[in-house]
Order: structure tokens, then C-alpha cells, then sequence
């Protein structure tokens, strides 16, 4: 069955627009003028899941189930807007094995070959994979980079081992071009003076990994927050990808999230006023940024190439509040950001990548 996930783009609005379908939730978050540089679909429950195609599994609830040793789902053709950058992420719970996500997508009519992400276990072997490069793309880790514009989507999802489960699937879909289309939006200074009490942790403290450990350093904090309590060294090492040799991979440490029983995905928001929104409702987020020398005022680090940290509020003059793991020490975790740099840093590095993870 063909699947149609349309976004309708509002004209003035700043927030997600989230348009529940027949069988899949689409967020675009928009600028004021109504434009959207990237498209999130969801799939996390049973009528999203009973759009496509099933093999050895079974539906309990919102969740497919392996049936015995291996089950496959494949989902339908998924129309987006056009993009040339696609970064899925997945909740699963894998006891005693593993998963394996798969993408294709779209370009003039023409469906590319199978992409696949890698295997993610808990507890095992997990891994992403190197030398998938064609005339349509590559794989760089986490991210499958076009050279021309998609306008559709399709995964293939494979759970391992039984209890293998799966909960939800995102695809971020985004043009490039448009990351910054969202710089400048005023904010809403009725939400501004909000800072969240997330747990402060430094990655530098640790031994042999901890410089590199922003990723896992900045998820643990909020788990940490929403109530689970893992060491920054439990985390890296339940987010550690073998083949990439580091834990910086994006869907590694959404995943490891919802193993842990949070609903965690990818997405990119076009501003700092769409961040402002999560921050009301009381939801963190990890932000992706990168800085050269002399960009980023009171940063810990003169300079990175990139970088995760946790945006927890806002000041009450609107700039942002962030614990940067990249600080010396716990205590020194917490900084306060120039609202005009910071933004233009994120969404010019990320389009304004952010890891999602709330309670379910």
C-alpha cells in the first residue's frame, strides 16, 4: 500500500505543525513565513505499523514483535517534501538481540538501492558500516547524504532474537539549503526566565574517552532528568558504535535511550523560538553545534568541529542556557549563550539537529 504523508505549512506559524495521517504523525516545524527546512515522520503506533508489509511478525498493542527468531516489517512508500539529507532513529528493545534498519529513498521516479544504518543491540555487538557510496549518495555513520533532491522514502526494518521489539521509527528528512531558514525568529519572552533543573555532568573528567564523550555525556543528563540515573562511562559504553570507533553516533544514542523505556528520536527544529516550546512544556533537548575560534563566547572549548549539549532554558533576556559537558567540571557545566551566535552556530552546523527523548 502507497502511503501520501502530506504536510500542510501554515502561513505565521513558528511552532511544529504535527498532522496526524491514516498511518504515520508528520512534523514540520515551520518558520513564521511557513517554510520548513526538514520533515519528521513517525511511526509508533498499530494503524502507522499496519501500512506495510509483515513477515514473522506480530502486533501487540502499538508494537511489532518478533514472532520467533526474525521478523521483518517493510514499510510503505513514504512521500515527503523534497530532501538531501535523511537521518532515521528507532525504539527498540532487544533482550537477547539485535535490529537492523534499512532505508531507501527516491530521486526522479527512481528508488536507489537499500541503505542500511548498521545493527543496534543492547547488550552485544553495534555497529554502523562503512563503504556505502553510490551515484545517488553515501552512508556517513548516521546520515544518508544526497546529491540530488528525494522526494520519497522507504525502511525496512529486521528485529533479531526473541523479545526483540520494536516502538517507534523516525525519518528526518531535510534540505540542506533551507538549515537556516528559521535564523532570527523572534522568541516569546513570556517563555523566557524558564531554566530546567537538569542534572550537570562534565565529560571531561573521565579517563580515555571522556574529551569525546559529549554525545553519551548529554543523553545521560537527561535521563538523568526524566528520572533514570546511568554513569556518563555506562552511557558511552551502551552508545559505543565499533565500526565508527566512538559514541558520537546520532541514532545510537536515541536508541540507547529507548532502551532504557524512553520514546527518544532525531529531529531539527529551524530556531531557537521552536526550542522555546519544548522548554514551556518542560522537555531538554540535546542540540548539535560546531564553532571556530572566537564564535562562541564563554564557551570551555575554543573551537569544535561538533559538539552535542543540552539546551535547559532560557534566560530573561531570551538567550539560551545550555550544560555544555564540555566544561572542566560538573559544577561548570552550565552556561548561558549569546542567543544570535548560538543559533546561527546550530542551525548552521545541524540545520538545528536535536535529540527528542521524553517519558512514553
Amino acid at each position: 500500500m502507497r502511503l501520501l504523508a502530506r504536510v500542510f505549512l501554515l502561513v505565521g506559524l513558528s511552532l511544529g505543525l504535527t498532522l496526524p495521517t491514516a498511518h504515520a504523525e508528520v512534523t514540520a516545524y515551520t518558520t513564521p513565513q511557513g517554510q520548513a527546512a526538514s520533515t519528521t515522520v513517525l511511526h509508533h503506533t498499530a494503524a502507522d505499523w499496519q501500512a506495510g508489509t509483515f513477515n514473522s511478525l506480530r502486533l501487540e498493542g502499538n508494537e511489532l514483535v518478533a514472532d520467533g527468531e526474525r521478523g521483518m516489517y517493510t514499510s510503505p512508500e513514504l512521500t515527503v517534501a523534497p530532501f538531501d539529507e535523511l537521518i532515521p532513529s528507532w525504539n527498540v528493545q532487544t533482550p537477547s538481540g539485535y535490529a537492523v534498519l534499512k532505508v531507501r529513498v527516491r530521486v526522479s521516479g527512481q528508488w536507489t538501492d537499500w541503505y542500511s544504518f548498521g545493527r543496534w543491540s543492547r547488550d552485544g555487538d553495534r555497529y554502523s558500516l562503512k563503504g556505502q557510496k553510490d551515484a545517488y549518495g553515501e552512508v556517513l555513520t548516521d546520515t544518508l547524504r544526497l546529491k540530488s533532491k528525494a522526494d520519497g522514502v522507504q525502511y525496512h526494518l529486521s528485529l533479531i532474537g526473541p523479545g526483540t521489539r520494536a516502538s517507534l521509527v523516525a525519518l528526518n528528512a531535510a534540505d540542506r539549503s533551507r538549515g537556516s531558514l528559521g535564523l532570527g525568529t523572534p522568541g516569546n519572552p513570556a517563555r523566557w526566565g524558564q531554566v530546567l533543573n537538569v542534572p550537570q555532568r562534565s565529560q571531561m573528567i573521565y579517563p580515555g574517552g571522556g574529551p569525546v564523550w559529549c554525545s553519551p555525556t548529554s543523553t545521560a543528563m537527561i535521563m538523568a532528568y526524566l528520572g533514570t540515573a546511568v554513569s556518563v562511562p555506562t552511557a558511552a559504553k551502551g552508545t559505543y558504535d565499533r565500526v565508527y570507533d566512538g559514541t558520537g553516533n546520532w541514532p545510537f544514542n536515541t536508541a540507547y535511550a529507548a532502551e532504557q523505556g524512553y520514546r527518544a528520536y532525531i529531529t531539527r527544529l529551524p530556531s531557537l523560538a521552536t526550542a522555546e516550546e519544548f522548554i514551556a512544556r518542560g522537555q531538554p533537548l540535546a542540540v548539535s553545534i560546531a564553532w571556530g575560534r572566537g564564535q562562541l563566547s564563554g564557551a570551555p572549548l575554543p573551537t569544535s568541529t561538533g559538539h552535542l549539549m543540552v539546551l535547559v532554558g532560557f534566560d530573561a533576556k531570551g538567550n539560551p542556557v545550555l550544560n555544555d559537558p564540555a566544561a572542566p567540571s560538573d559544577s561548570a557545566v552550565r552556561r548561558t549563550y549569546d542567543r544570535a551566535q548560538f543559533e546561527k552556530l546550530w542551525l548552521g552546523h545541524s540545520g538545528g539537529l536535536s535529540y527528542v527523548i521524553e517519558r512514553r
